[in-house]
């Protein structure tokens, strides 16, 4: 007889492992399937900038980022682990007087989208702020409750956390293939042999749309792979939020040994098998630049490290979650367009609602059922 589970999750993830957390502690019966270990590259929660933010976030994403901000501040007691984490705030940067005033547009919709904090600063608050910050810098949208965590600590974090609550993890192990029965997913074939689930969770990330095909699905979703940049430590303390601009590809912080981490969505490309990558010279250069022009206290410090990860794009750029159109049995949690991360503990607790039987309002607008008219 194959081993067998409640619910089978297909990766380990920081998404896969949320869950995973969720459903063990209300006492389900729970195997994730990882392909590597946990948070290993070039998966993108090894790979991930770490920003926790809710501006800037689609409306159909609004209620889990508010779920999730509220979430973080507690979440390191919360899972025994350090994580990280620091709620600096997040500010989004104009450098002109024509993206300034597209700032007091964007305020006006976070607010909208219930982010009632946000709000927009210049002059001495925004340098009291971010005294790093050049001198051309006109303004800033600022979310206070913002912030940033470590990534790969925090999918340890959940999947230690969901093996202590009673879920089984089977690393280094491939998922071949989803197991579909008579119109109905019920498990999976990996390389240690089939597993039989009622609910299985496809939360694979960059690696789900070949799964997907062989039931049938053909999801809206590619790989996107996009670098990082870690800089030698500079002195701590220079840069308390997260910080992008209007004009510019630039996610920016500062970590605690006092190294800048650089993202913003500079491109990378896959090799041929998806199993690595190799960075673009066009494409660190671009990154770097960025970075000094909006804090140039960068330009002291040197390149250390640059990377990529792989991850899972939607078309329309926000996830699909929710049981998959027209196969039973398979539950979809993938295409999050690089900014899952902040998000994961409301989508595993939202998941874990609905594998249970309780439907989540906070997942309404990600429905897969949308993937037909994107």
């Amino acid at each position: 007889m194959s081993p067998s589970a409640e619910i089978l999750i297909i990766g380990g993830g920081v998404i896969g492992s949320a869950i995973a957390y969720h459903l063990a502690r209300a006492r389900c019966d729970v195997l994730v399937v990882e392909r590597a270990g946990i948070a290993e590259r070039p998966a993108a929660s090894w790979a991930s900038a770490g920003g926790v933010r809710r501006q800037g976030r689609h409306p159909a994403e609004a209620a889990l980022a508010s779920a999730a901000i509220a979430r973080w501040p507690t979440l390191e007691a919360e899972l025994g682990a350090d994580l990280h984490y620091r709620q600096g705030g997040q500010l989004l940067l104009a450098e002109t007087e024509a993206e300034a005033e597209q700032l007091g547009a964007f305020v006006a919709a976070q607010r909208a989208m219930g982010f009632g904090d946000v709000r927009l600063v210049a002059g001495a608050e925004l340098r009291e702020l971010a005294p790093a910050l050049a001198p051309h810098v006109l303004a800033g949208s600022y979310s206070p409750a913002d912030g940033q965590a470590d990534p790969a600590r925090t999918t340890r974090a959940f999947a230690a956390a969901a093996e202590r609550a009673g879920a089984r993890y089977w690393t280094h192990t491939v998922c071949l293939a989803l197991r579909r029965e008579s119109g109905g997913v019920v498990g999976a074939i990996t390389n240690r042999g089939p597993v039989t689930a009622a609910w299985t969770v496809l939360a694979a990330g960059a690696w789900s749309d070949d799964l997907a095909v062989g039931v049938g699905l053909r999801l809206p979703i590619r790989t996107g792979v996009y670098q990082m940049i870690r800089s030698t430590p500079a002195r701590p303390g220079l840069l308390a939020p997260v910080v992008s601009a209007v004009g510019r590809r630039l996610s920016l912080k500062q970590l605690p040994d006092g190294a800048f981490l650089l993202g913003g969505g500079w491109p990378g490309d896959a090799t041929p098998e998806r199993d690595g990558f190799t960075l673009r010279e066009t494409s660190v250069a671009g990154g770097w630049e960025a970075a000094v022009a909006v804090v140039p206290a960068v330009g002291e410090q040197r390149i250390a490290e640059a990377w990529c990860g792989l991850e899972a794009e939607a078309a329309d750029a926000i996830p699909l979650i929710g049981p998959a159109p027209g196969v039973e049995g398979l539950y979809l949690a993938l295409g999050f367009s690089g900014h899952g991360f902040a998000i994961a503990p409301a989508v595993g607790e939202a998941v874990a609602e609905e594998l249970q039987g309780r439907a989540s309002a906070a997942l309404a607008a990600l429905r897969p059922e949308r993937a037909s008219g994107i």
